[in-house]
């Protein structure tokens, strides 16, 4: 991207701040996972803000180190990357009542794969987590392996665009219109 994704511009706001807003809502506690040195943008809404414990783990450690944030008093929380600023509330919410008794997580999938990074999980799922991290293990997909997972069709909860990543300035420019908001530019990387 160039740039932090967190940080983009989106609206009025940043793209984290953007996607938080969609999902508060729909849940009792708001935490960002982010990196050990990584700036994020100003909240202004509260949110928790917990950093990976290792380095360059990539997402599997953020939900690790998101899940174990939360305490005993929390069963199951939704994950959610900064960079999906099209999800909904309603989509939250589907996702939470479709996480049954007995399953660890209830994950959005399309016709061609799972997206774990869209899901609500167990808290104990951490702990799988933790175990795939300490074997050298850092795939999404063989992490959820690992778990009874209830696969919601992302048309029941409102469609593939929901899931619309924004990794490159293409993906930007076009999260920005499909949420009605005039393009903006990508600032240029923060000097060292």
């Amino acid at each position: 991207m160039g740039a932090d994704k967190a940080s983009l511009p989106f609206g009025d706001t940043s793209l984290i701040m953007h996607t938080l807003l969609q999902i508060a809502p729909a849940v009792t506690k708001l935490v960002a996972v982010a990196a050990p040195d990584q700036e994020l943008p100003k909240l202004p809404i509260k949110v928790s803000v917990v950093r990976d414990a290792t380095p360059r783990l990539g997402p599997l450690e953020a939900i690790r180190v998101g899940l174990d944030s939360l305490g005993p008093q929390i069963d199951s929380a939704l994950i959610c990357g900064c960079d999906t600023p099209l999800v909904t509330e309603k989509a939250v919410r589907i996702l939470f009542e479709k996480l049954s008794d007995d399953c660890d997580a209830a994950i959005a999938a399309d016709i061609e794969r799972m997206h774990p990074t869209f899901g609500v999980y167990r808290v104990h799922a951490a702990g799988v987590a933790a175990r795939q991290l300490l074997v050298g293990e850092r795939s999404l997909h063989g992490f959820v392996k690992h778990l009874s997972i209830t696969a919601v069709s992302t048309r029941e909860l409102g469609g593939d665009h929901l899931l619309h990543n924004v990794n490159t300035p293409e993906e930007y420019a076009s999260a920005l219109a499909a949420a009605g908001l005039p393009a903006a530019e990508i600032p240029p990387p923060s000097a060292p």
